[in-house]
């Protein structure tokens, strides 16, 4: 059951309604749908593949994005929209967090709403994952308590009173609830039909504002919410308020600046989002797992942050794109944009800008070289018995993959429960065992899945490669226990009766079916994973080859796939509304 319908059935539902539509976007979706497109299609046009080549690939892991009316800095906006629109059918959640202009708050404030309604649709609130952060403990799910059924348990949490923070064993003690700050604020909403139009309309969000609260206390809500490539931080902000147009530009070309330099802290008259920006950098700065000191020692080189661009109210829509993006030969690290000329230089203006922060992957250990990793391999304790060198060659029979994968799964659940208690991060881990397996470190995709009595208990996973594979079965190991919507996260008492099992996964190829029988004739059953995009909507889904076994007819195996995305299992078609991509898995099962 989706999202969607669980909150569609409970009866303490709160759909909080668009605030600002027909002021700051357009309240026809018609024509917000058409003003979205055009204001994409422009930052498309700056966005050419010489200046994409000196961008990272991937959708960024965060943006920092102006939340002004979409006439004024919505082309700006659209820059960071434009990249992000790379994470769609990977990235399913949006952390939003703005300031808090009409109602203030001490703290990082949720609502209490179950969704956010927009002229394109409701998108659905994460209220499990806040629940989490929030260190609520949710109370056994009864029979005769639908709405704790429905919501997972976090039936109660909804119900907590404003101004109700956070638990003193969270790890973002500045998380409040708090309804009133979200009821009428807009930088939060107006980044959400941006979200629906990029990323689809089955996206689930987090909206926070940020009141007043030191960069730590951001960051640390920030961290909370981090997860994987599943989730997107969208940081809403603007600049400079009213300064004329001259001065205005100087203002925000060093407030830029500083932000490129993770120069904190900004200050609430240079930036109206500054609690939010302060808490990114405090982020890009300290990393996500702070030592004693509060610092990790290899944040810097963990994120980078670019500036993409900015312009002001009084520049009619034209985005200035950032120096370093547009000019060859430009050293990166160039804060400056090429602004248009002023048509008023004593205009007073507002300033906006864009910037998206990619999140790369580096050694989380504490620096020790190969041959102390080697020495240490036992740290994997499900498979401390293998010997795979003989002579200096590595033994990679299948056999030996399906220890070592399967083997990672279970430690990085278990350190996930506090089964074990290692001294060692699970990524040093998983690099010191890729000293002896180097296949570890080549590129890869999976799929955890979790069963428990034969029954499903989790499944997450990517379709396309972004980290080592080692990393990629640890991080999906603990997303399938801890993140899977539709399940509760597993605890310690459940960890016995888990099975775990690893797909790998090939490079998707698009396939050439024009129609739905012609797809249905190119399917290899028990070969194929498919994945089926609808051009339409923009809705996407997979099937791993594995539910051939449960779905052995091609047309049942669609029609499943289809109903999957939202649409109509009897769907037919010709032409490339649906584009489809296959791709073969090799699972690793452990033996019953």
């Amino acid at each position: 059951m989706g999202c969607e319908a669980v909150i569609a059935m409970t009866s303490i539902e709160r759909i909080r309604p668009a605030a600002v539509a027909g002021a700051f976007y357009p309240d026809n979706p018609r024509i917000l749908r058409r003003m979205i497109a055009e204001q994409l299609d422009y930052a498309r046009g700056l966005l050419t593949p010489e200046v994409l080549a000196r961008l990272p690939e991937g959708a960024p892991k965060a943006v920092i994005v102006p939340h002004a009316g979409y006439v004024y800095s919505g082309t700006t906006a659209a820059l960071a929209y434009a990249l992000l629109e790379r994470g769609r059918g990977t990235i399913r959640r949006a952390v939003i967090v703005g300031p808090t202009h009409r109602v203030a708050v001490r703290g990082v404030a949720m609502s209490r709403a179950t969704a956010f309604a927009t002229p394109l649709g409701v998108a659905p609130v994460d209220v499990a994952g806040e629940a989490r952060a929030f260190g609520f403990r949710p109370r056994t799910t009864r029979a005769d308590a639908p709405d704790d059924i429905l919501l997972g348990g976090y039936a109660d949490f909804l119900r907590l009173p404003d101004d109700t923070y956070a638990t003193s064993d969270s790890t973002a003690p500045a998380l409040l609830l708090n309804e009133p700050t979200h009821a009428r604020e807009h930088a939060v909403e107006v980044q959400i039909p941006f979200l629906q139009t990029v990323l689809g309309d089955d996206i689930d969000i987090v909206p926070l504002n940020a009141g007043s609260a030191t960069p730590d206390e951001v960051g640390d809500a920030l961290r909370a919410f981090w997860g994987g490539p599943e989730t997107v931080v969208v940081i809403s902000s603007d600049l400079s308020h009213y300064h004329p147009n001259a001065y205005a530009r100087a203002l925000d070309d060093e407030t830029i600046a500083r932000i490129a330099a993770l120069d904190l802290p900004i200050h609430p008259n240079r930036a109206c989002g500054a609690y939010p920006v302060n808490g990114l950098l405090d982020v890009c700065r300290n990393g996500l797992h702070t030592s004693d000191d509060g610092r990790t020692s290899n944040a810097r080189e963990r994120f980078m942050l670019r500036f993409l661009g900015c312009c002001t109210s009084g520049d009619g829509g034209e985005a200035a794109l950032a120096d370093d993006l547009t000019r060859p030969g430009v050293s990166e690290g160039v804060i400056h944009a090429t602004r248009p000329a002023m048509v008023d230089r004593d205009e007073a203006v507002v300033g906006y800008a864009s910037f998206a922060m990619w999140e790369r992957n580096v050694d989380d250990d504490d620096g020790a070289d190969d041959d102390d990793a080697v020495d240490d391999i036992d740290a994997v304790d499900d498979i401390d018995d293998i010997d795979d060198i003989d002579d200096g060659h590595v033994v990679d029979d299948g056999a030996d993959r399906s220890a070592v994968l399967l083997g990672i799964a279970r430690t990085a659940i278990r350190r996930y429960l506090g089964i074990d208690d290692a001294g060692d991060t699970m990524a040093a881990t998983v690099d010191r065992l890729s000293a002896r397996h180097p296949w570890l470190r080549e590129p890869g995709a999976c799929f955890v899945t979790l069963t428990e009595g034969g029954r499903l208990r989790g499944c997450i996973g990517t379709l396309e490669a972004y980290r080592p594979l080692g990393r990629d079965v640890a991080g999906h190991a603990v997303d399938a226990a801890s993140r899977d919507p539709r399940f509760m996260p597993v605890t310690a008492a459940e960890y016995p009766l888990l099975g775990v099992e690893v797909s790998v996964l090939s490079r998707p190829e698009p396939m050439r079916a024009a129609s739905r029988d012609e797809l249905e004739a190119e399917l290899r059953p028990h070969v194929d994973g498919l994945i089926i995009e609808d051009s339409h909507t923009g809705r996407r889904a997979t099937f791993l080859p594995q539910v051939w076994d449960e779905l052995p007819r091609p047309d049942d195996f669609v029609g499943h796939l289809l109903a999957k995305a939202g649409l109509p299992s009897g769907l037919t078609w010709t032409g490339g509304r649906i584009r489809c991509s296959r791709y073969t898995a090799t699972a690793y099962r452990e033996e019953t």
